[in-house]
């Protein structure tokens, strides 16, 4: 680990940092660094960051979409903030944040580690991606001193660009998160869930990337008894899965709760976790999914299948395949002692994905910059 240093962390989004970063800042703090963060404020994040955690949080303008006209000023913005802070080290993160941290870092002559939480480039990937997002990628790697990735796919692809150094880590580390002293059934009440039915749990933004419609269309056609799905998660398609769900009738078996705290409860009383994604880097809440030992379902793409080996974790399918997504979730549902052995290997699997892991292997990092 670095000391004294003067740091800048900086992403696109205030969620990010409150979602994977808290822990990493502080032990940054910990070892005597003064760490400053700079993002957009998108939602109640960006004031717990400052009052519960004490972080000293700046306010930049940016988008998460790298073209917007907004990022133009958010860039200006940084450049202001970094030329009068006169910061040690940027640690940038997404997209985004990855963009503007490079170009400052390279401006200001400042070391630079950018941490690629999942590459807008990737098997599968729509060919505008790769034909804008890899060269743009290949170009910022050279003002880049540590390159970190967390899956396999973005390891290889990160290995043939030309960063000072390229390493990769297990994930940003899941926190073990407190639990009320709410048992199963107690939780499930509150949910209006059934004390005998089988949970599936889907946690992620109501976005098209997260692919909630293709769990809703297969639910629907297995028309299962004593079945619920359940979703976390707030987004922009909440209303054309309620449409969804009331033409096929499916209220008492579909959930959607919305933004929720509490969502480690929620887990907890699920039976099966199941994330139908087209895009993922490493899905923190597959990992925290896992280390409560439910068994996974998840689309055979980069990031999942990296947590998830076939039938010792759960099982893979392909995102728009509904007919092998209905499979599997039969193969969870109609087999008690099958989900109780991939409960066991999970619980010993997740650990080496744990914060206190991955802030091993950081601080091993660290010591390159």
């Amino acid at each position: 680990m670095f000391t004294n240093k003067k740091v800048l962390v900086l992403a696109t989004t205030d969620n990010m940092i409150w979602q994977f970063l808290i822990p990493h800042i502080q032990e940054m703090q910990k070892a005597g660094n003064v760490v400053e963060c700079a993002c957009n404020k998108s939602g109640f994040w960006f004031d717990e960051l400052k009052e519960k955690y004490g972080f000293t949080m700046h306010e930049i303008h940016s988008a998460r979409n790298p073209v917007s006209p907004k990022n133009i000023k958010a860039y200006k913005e940084l450049k202001k903030l970094v030329k009068e802070n006169r910061y040690n080290l940027i640690y940038c993160q997404q997209p985004v944040g990855g963009l503007f941290g490079r170009l400052l870092a390279k401006k200001f002559k400042i070391p630079c580690i950018y941490t690629a939480h999942g590459f807008h480039f990737f098997k599968g990937a729509p060919l505008k991606n790769n034909l804008i997002f890899k060269p743009v990628e290949k170009y910022l790697a050279k003002y880049t001193d540590v390159l970190i990735t967390i899956n396999e796919e973005d390891y290889q692809a990160a290995k043939k660009m030309k960063a000072k150094k390229v390493f990769k880590i297990h994930g940003i580390g899941f926190v073990n998160k407190t639990q009320s002293e709410k048992n199963v059934d107690q939780i499930r009440e509150e949910l209006g869930i059934g004390k005998q039915d089988f949970v599936l749990i889907s946690v992620g933004e109501l976005n098209e990337n997260k692919n909630h419609l293709a769990v809703l269309k297969a639910v629907a056609d297995l028309n299962l008894p004593n079945f619920t799905y359940v979703i976390c998660g707030q987004g922009t398609r909440r209303q054309e899965y309620e449409t969804f769900i009331a033409k096929h009738n499916l209220q008492n078996v579909v959930k959607l709760l919305g933004f929720r705290k509490d969502v480690q409860d929620v887990l907890k009383a699920s039976d099966a976790f199941i994330m139908p994604s087209f895009r993922e880097g490493l899905p923190m809440s597959m990992m925290e999914a896992m280390n409560l030992g439910l068994p996974i379902l998840a689309s055979n793409i980069r990031g999942c299948k990296d947590l998830v080996a076939v039938e010792r974790n759960g099982f893979l399918f392909e995102p728009t395949n509904i007919a092998q997504m209905k499979e599997q979730i039969l193969k969870l549902y109609k087999n008690k002692n099958l989900c109780e052995k991939i409960r066991k290997n999970n619980l010993e699997d997740i650990k080496q994905y744990s914060v206190e892991n991955v802030k091993k292997e950081l601080n091993e990092i660290y010591k390159e910059v």
